[in-house]
């Protein structure tokens, strides 16, 4: 009597165990944003077309990912897999280093690099102009 009550048991908390919980807060973590990319350059891998908003997503989540750069500042806008980089950085480098980052992106057949570079970003001082 008490063995089919134990499998039952241990049947039941195996099942529990196993069942996602619930996603409580609609903020994604970095993680989930990693395995989203990463599906969508599977997709790319696979030979099926991505539309605009994954590859701009994947852009995105590149250019983040890099913590020299305030991606936040950078405006993508991506039509049919030519990507235009618009915004500023800090520096030549920062400028050269995110139309590498993007180039390298499964998908992307060309960059404009449209970034301007803002010195005065960096430190919040102001440039004085020559008239």
């Amino acid at each position: 009597m008490k063995l089919p009550f134990l499998c039952f048991a241990v049947a039941v908390a195996l099942y529990a165990c196993s069942r996602e919980e619930p996603v409580v807060a609609q903020t994604k973590s970095p993680q989930t944003r990693i395995d989203e990319t990463r599906q969508v350059e599977k997709a790319a891998d696979t030979g099926r077309p991505l539309n605009d908003s994954g590859l701009t997503q994947i852009v995105k989540s590149a250019l983040e990912s890099e913590s020299s750069l305030d991606a936040r500042k950078i405006d993508v806008e991506n039509r049919n897999g030519n990507i235009a980089l618009h915004g500023s950085v800090d520096s030549e480098e920062q400028r050269e280093k995110a139309g590498r980052i993007v180039g390298a992106v499964g998908g992307v057949r060309s960059v404009a690099n449209d970034l301007t570079v803002d010195p005065s970003a960096a430190t919040g001082a102001t440039v004085p102009r020559k008239d």
